[in-house]
């Protein structure tokens, strides 16, 4: 009688060893395709820190002195899948930021409005560099200023 329970457990649990994986590998299976399929829908906001920190001088002097400002830039993409696109364009990305500040003068800079003018400024200019040629849909959805320094 016990030989007979033991033996019934035993073949209960091969059965159940050797028919769970495939029906664990479908659901598994399932859940991955409902999870690309989510990664596929659903963009996840990506943000690209532009190292090393721009610096350059400013246009003109004031009083016969020299200017220049530095800031740190961070790009907030729109989908995070766009990172890769984003590194490969640096190079003309950092020519583009250089280019906007070294137009700028002192006065133009030392305020806050002046900061927030350049910031979109760069964030406009940076958008119509970066697009995705396929779609057409904006790769940029803002440009951060998270150090600013000008003297």
């Amino acid at each position: 009688m016990k030989l007979t329970r033991y033996l019934l457990a035993l073949s209960c649990g091969l059965y159940c060893a050797l028919a769970l994986p495939p029906v664990l590998a479908a659901e598994a299976e399932g859940n991955a395709g409902e999870a690309m399929d989510q990664l596929l829908q659903d963009p996840e906001i990506g943000y690209y820190v532009m190292k090393p920190d721009f610096v350059t001088n400013l246009a003109g002097t004031s009083g016969g002195k020299l200017h220049y400002i530095r800031i740190s830039v961070s790009l907030m993409l729109s989908d995070d899948r766009d990172l890769d696109m984003v590194k490969n364009k640096d190079p003309l990305i950092r020519d583009c930021i250089i280019s906007i500040l070294g137009a700028k003068d002192y006065a133009s800079v030392s305020t806050a409005e002046g900061r927030e003018s350049l910031r979109q400024e760069c964030r406009r200019r940076v958008s119509e560099l970066i697009v995705d040629e396929k779609s057409e849909r904006k790769i940029i959805a803002d440009l951060l200023f998270t150090n600013y320094i000008f003297q």
